[in-house]
């Protein structure tokens, strides 16, 4: 399958996640966009963290939903809408790092349905930690 996209395409998609008011209040960046695929990269900020230094739950879970939506956003025509159906997330271990990626592929691209595996990975000193995997539902809704 080809991953590329048109330079049109890769505009679109970045300027509609930098209208997401909740990943730049986290100070959240696109950093791979690929058909099938979206990366966001979230660096280490107190108001991130719980009081042990980890990552909160919650961030993760937002970051791994926002990920899987815009993966699935990939391989729609221009504009799709898309709402979250289920998004089931495990958390394997500490999110404790300097940085925190949410790397998210496309499973299934359905018609209405698509479901897409997002992980979440901490890096600390230079290494990674799968800190969760997550499973998300995204239903296309027509605008």
């Amino acid at each position: 399958m080809d991953t590329t996209l048109t330079q049109e395409q890769m505009d679109r998609i970045r300027a509609s996640f930098e209208r997401q008011n909740l990943m730049n209040l986290y100070k959240a960046k696109a950093t791979a966009i690929t058909r099938g695929k979206f990366e966001i990269t979230l660096k280490s900020q107190p108001s991130l963290l719980r009081s042990s230094g980890v990552f909160n739950g919650g961030v993760l879970a937002a970051l791994a939903d926002t990920a899987a939506g815009y993966a699935a956003i990939t391989l729609k025509a221009p504009d799709p809408y898309f709402v979250t159906v289920e998004l089931k997330i495990s958390y394997l271990n500490p999110a404790l790092g300097d940085t925190l990626f949410a790397r998210a592929q496309v499973l299934k691209d359905g018609k209405t349905l698509s479901v897409a595996k997002t992980d979440l990975i901490a890096v600390r000193n230079g290494n990674e930690t799968l800190a969760a995997t997550a499973l998300v539902t995204l239903m296309e809704i027509k605008k």
